[in-house]
């Protein structure tokens, strides 16, 4: 439940649970810790033996396809690493637990939520689309397939598979940041503050991994710094459009579709373009357009004069 459509702002004020309670730092505290150590210790071990540079999301999808060469050592200190996306989902089910206002058997029951009615699942095909597709298709048009770029049969083949592992890794997320901490920070408050609410510490955990990528693409501090504001700003847009869709559905199940599709979708389209950044700097403009269309829709909806 979102603000209460014709209640006061002092109605909806007084249902909100306090950011910082002590149940919601305990998840971010579990979430934080758990994936911070996974991933700092896997850069550590791969910085002090010299096993190079670890492969993230794409590339290590990409390697264990195509490139059985890169099997061994690196291969699986980069596997480590990607365990590290488990924290939030962890996390979200010690909070559950410690939490007698939540119930493990709800969260799981609104993480099996397949069935939301066919209307969600075309809104977010018509987002997707819009946000993702449309805009690599364009680019791929205007700038052309890089010279090294895949053949349609791998690119297919490996859209496939990683978005199967999307589902499997950075999905499970939702378990956390949705079915936990959206859960409880939703009531009373409008989809622009529970957004933010939510998506300002799901950013901040990724700061680690963030920083080591960039780095090891051999980015300057000063791009580090401004990249970083940039990815924050929208992970804030996609936590503003996960909480629209987990309003109107409660499901868990459609907030991990919806987090390994945004994954997959610019990715893979980075694989076919010589500057890969392009394909997620224009979804993420293109998704705020979205967000900003929806949160004012959502006030209209929500506003005493259009309450029925």
């Amino acid at each position: 439940m979102v603000d209460l459509p014709g209640a006061s702002a002092e109605q909806n004020r007084s249902i909100r649970e306090p950011w910082a309670h002590r149940h919601h730092l305990f998840f971010l505290a579990c979430a934080y810790g758990t994936s911070w150590s996974v991933w700092i210790l896997a850069w550590l071990i791969a910085r002090s033996t010299g096993l190079g540079d670890l492969l993230f999301n794409e590339r290590l999808v990409w390697a264990a396809l195509f490139e059985p060469g890169l099997a061994g050592p690196l291969f699986a200190v980069s596997a480590l690493a990607v365990t590290g996306v488990y924290g939030p989902m962890v996390a979200g089910i010690l909070a559950t637990r410690a939490d007698a206002a939540t119930d493990l058997h709800v969260l799981g029951a609104r993480t099996a939520k397949i069935a939301v009615g066919a209307r969600w699942y075309v809104r977010l095909a018509l987002i997707l689309s819009a946000v993702a597709v449309l805009p690599g298709v364009l680019l791929v048009a205007v700038t052309g397939v890089a010279a090294d770029g895949p053949t349609a049969a791998r690119l297919g083949l490996f859209l496939l598979v990683f978005l199967v592992f999307q589902m499997l890794t950075s999905g499970t997320e939702e378990v956390g940041w949705r079915g936990y901490l959206l859960e409880k920070i939703l009531p009373g408050r409008n989809l622009w503050d529970a957004g933010w609410a939510v998506g300002v510490p799901w950013a901040l955990w990724h700061l680690p991994i963030v920083i080591m990528l960039f780095a090891q693409q051999g980015m300057p501090p000063a791009a580090i710094i401004g990249s970083l504001f940039g990815f924050g700003i929208g992970i804030v847009a996609m936590s503003i459009l996960h909480a629209w869709f987990y309003a109107n559905t409660r499901s868990v199940f459609l907030s991990i579709v919806i987090h390994a599709t945004f994954n997959t979708v610019p990715l893979s389209t980075g694989l076919l373009l010589d500057e890969s950044y392009l394909a997620a700097v224009l979804p993420q403009l293109l998704l705020w357009a979205v967000v900003l269309i929806i949160v004012k829709q959502s006030e209209r909806a929500a506003s005493p004069s259009t309450a029925t």
